[in-house]
C-alpha cells in the first residue's frame, strides 16, 4: 500500500471534507459564476495553514531526528538550529542540536588532529576557526559545544609557530621591498592576533611607503595632482607619515591654478545677463571639489588695477600682465552673444464635448430611475508657448605665456509651454468628442486635467535665471575638464 506523507494525508481530508460541503460543486447558471471564489480562497488559506505548520519548530525537529538518524549530523543540527529560533525553549530541539552539533564539532576535530599530524598547520589553524565560529554561533540558541582542552592548547602552540612564520615572513618582503606581499602578510598577522608585536605599525609602512614613493617620483616629475593623489593615499593610512603632509602641501602650492574672472561683454540691454553669469560662473568656481583650482580675489585685483593705473578693456596684454601680478595663472573672460525671450501669443481653440446629465425615466415595471445622457457643449483650449535662448563665448588665456587655453561658445535654451481648458460646464461633467463626434468617455480624465492645468507661463525672471543657471554650470565643468587634464 502506497504511504502518504502528513501533508498529503491533510490536504486530501481537507478536499473531502470541502466536496461534502458543497463547495466545489459546478455553476448552474451565470448568477452563481462568482460563488466558489469564496470556497477556493477558504482552501487556500487552509493549505497555507497546512505548509506553515510543516515549517514550525516541532516539524523541523522531527525533520532533523529523521536526518541524525540517517547520519547527516550536520543537516540535523541545522534544523535543530532552526527549530530553536523558532522557539528558544523547545527541549526536544536543544537535546538534538546538543547531540547533532557535537557530532559536527567531532568531526572537525579528527579533521583537525589529521592536519596536525601531516603537519599541514594553516589547514588546522582554519579547521580550528571553523569549529570555534560553529560554537559560537550555536550558543546563541543557548547550546554549549565542548571543544577538548587539547585541541585548544594544540591551536595555541601552532598559532604562535606560525605568527612567528610570518612575521619573519613579512620583515623579509619589507627588506626586499616587496610592499604589497608584506601588506598581506601583516594583513593575516592582524587576522589571527590583532595585537602582535608591532604588526600593525608593519602593516601602516608596508601600506603607505609605496605611496609616498610614488608622490616623491610625481612630485620631482611635476606631476602635481598625481603627487597630490599619492601623498594623500599614504595619508590615508597615517595621518602622520614622514613628511607626506607637508610634500602634499607642496604639490598643490606649486601646481595650484589660480584664475582670475574678468568682467563680461555684453550689449547694453544684456548687461544684467551677462553680470549674473559672471557671478554665477565665480561663485561656482570657487566652490569646485577641484583643490587645484583657485580664484583670485576681487578686492586684490581692483587695488593692483589701481595701482597700476591700467583699465582693462577686452583682454589686452596690459590685462594679462596685471593677472600675473594678482597672481592668476590665467583670465577667464565671456561676453554675451545673444540673449533672446520671446513669449508667443495666446490662442484660444473652441472645441464641441458633451455635458453629462441624467433624467429620469420610466422601466417596464413603471419604477422611474435615473439614466445618464449627453447633451453638446463647448469648451475652449488655451495655448501659449515662451523661449529663451543664452548664447556666450567663455575664454580662458595664460598670463604665462598669452596662449589661449581654450575657447568656446555655447548656447543654452529652454521653453515654457502651456495648455487648459475653460468651460462653463463643471469638471467631472465635461466630456470631449471623438473625431467621429461621438461621446469620448475615456477622455474624462484628460479633460479634468486639461481643466485644472497651470494657466500662467512661467515668470520671464525665473526663466531667465534658470538659463543662466544651466549656462554657468556648463561653463564651471568646462573649466574644471581642462584642468583636470592641464594639471598631471
Amino acid at each position: 500500500m502506497k504511504s502518504h506523507t502528513p501533508l498529503q494525508i491533510l490536504a486530501r481530508d481537507l478536499s473531502t471534507t470541502l466536496k461534502m460541503q458543497g463547495y466545489f460543486r459546478p455553476c448552474q447558471d451565470r448568477n452563481s459564476m462568482q460563488k466558489p471564489m469564496r470556497p477556493l480562497f477558504f482552501f487556500l488559506c487552509c493549505v497555507a495553514l497546512v505548509v506553515a505548520g510543516c515549517s514550525g519548530p516541532k516539524a523541523l525537529t522531527k525533520r532533523g531526528a529523521e536526518m541524525q538518524d540517517a547520519g547527516m549530523v550536520k543537516q540535523a543540527a541545522e534544523l535543530y538550529y532552526q527549530a530553536l529560533r523558532k522557539k528558544s525553549d523547545h527541549i526536544e530541539a536543544m537535546v538534538g542540536l546538543r547531540s547533532a552539533g557535537q557530532g559536527v564539532i567531532d568531526k572537525w576535530v579528527g579533521e583537525f588532529q589529521q592536519a596536525s599530524m601531516d603537519g599541514r598547520r594553516k589547514d588546522a589553524l582554519d579547521l580550528y576557526d571553523s569549529m570555534s565560529a560553529y560554537k559560537t554561533r550555536i550558543s546563541g540558541v543557548e547550546v554549549d559545544l565542548i571543544i577538548p582542552a587539547s585541541i585548544v592548547t594544540d591551536y595555541e602552540n601552532h598559532l604562535d609557530e606560525h605568527l612567528i612564520e610570518l612575521d619573519e615572513l613579512g620583515h623579509q618582503q619589507l627588506e626586499a621591498e616587496d610592499f604589497s606581499g608584506a601588506a598581506v602578510t601583516f594583513k593575516e598577522i592582524i587576522h589571527l592576533d590583532a595585537e602582535y608585536r608591532d604588526a600593525k605599525a608593519l602593516l601602516v609602512v608596508a601600506q603607505a611607503e609605496p605611496e609616498y614613493r610614488k608622490g616623491q617620483t610625481e612630485l620631482s616629475e611635476m606631476r602635481f595632482r598625481a603627487a597630490h593623489d599619492a601623498f594623500s593615499r599614504a595619508l590615508y593610512f597615517d595621518d602622520g607619515y614622514k613628511d607626506a603632509q607637508s610634500l602634499r602641501q607642496s604639490a598643490l602650492e606649486d601646481g595650484r591654478f589660480n584664475v582670475a574672472v574678468l568682467k563680461f561683454d555684453s550689449r547694453n540691454r544684456d548687461k544684467d545677463v551677462a553680470l549674473e553669469l559672471r557671478s554665477n560662473i565665480q561663485n561656482g568656481l570657487i566652490e569646485s571639489d577641484d583643490p587645484f583650482l583657485g580664484i583670485v580675489d576681487r578686492t586684490q585685483r581692483d587695488e593692483i588695477l589701481a595701482e597700476q593705473e591700467l583699465s582693462i578693456s577686452g583682454l589686452s596684454d596690459e590685462q594679462v600682465e596685471v593677472g600675473a601680478l594678482a597672481g592668476a595663472r590665467a583670465m577667464l573672460s565671456g561676453a554675451i552673444l545673444m540673449y533672446t525671450m520671446e513669449t508667443g501669443e495666446p490662442i484660444r481653440s473652441p472645441r464641441q464635448g458633451f455635458r453629462k446629465f441624467f433624467r429620469e425615466v420610466r422601466d417596464d415595471e413603471g419604477k422611474i430611475k435615473k439614466v445618464a445622457a449627453y447633451a453638446p457643449a463647448q469648451y475652449t483650449v488655451h495655448t501659449q508657448r515662451r523661449n529663451i535662448i543664452v548664447k556666450y563665448e567663455l575664454k580662458l588665456v595664460s598670463t604665462e605665456t598669452s596662449e589661449v587655453l581654450f575657447s568656446k561658445v555655447e548656447e543654452v535654451s529652454s521653453s515654457d509651454n502651456i495648455e487648459f481648458a475653460t468651460s462653463n460646464v463643471q469638471a467631472g461633467m465635461l466630456y470631449p468628442a471623438r473625431s467621429n463626434g461621438e461621446v469620448n468617455r475615456s477622455g474624462k480624465s484628460q479633460m479634468n486635467s486639461l481643466l485644472g492645468a497651470r494657466r500662467e507661463l512661467m515668470p520671464k525672471s525665473t526663466m531667465r535665471n534658470q538659463a543662466v543657471q544651466e549656462a554657468a554650470s556648463r561653463a564651471i565643468r568646462q573649466v574644471e575638464d581642462f584642468l583636470s587634464s592641464y594639471i598631471k
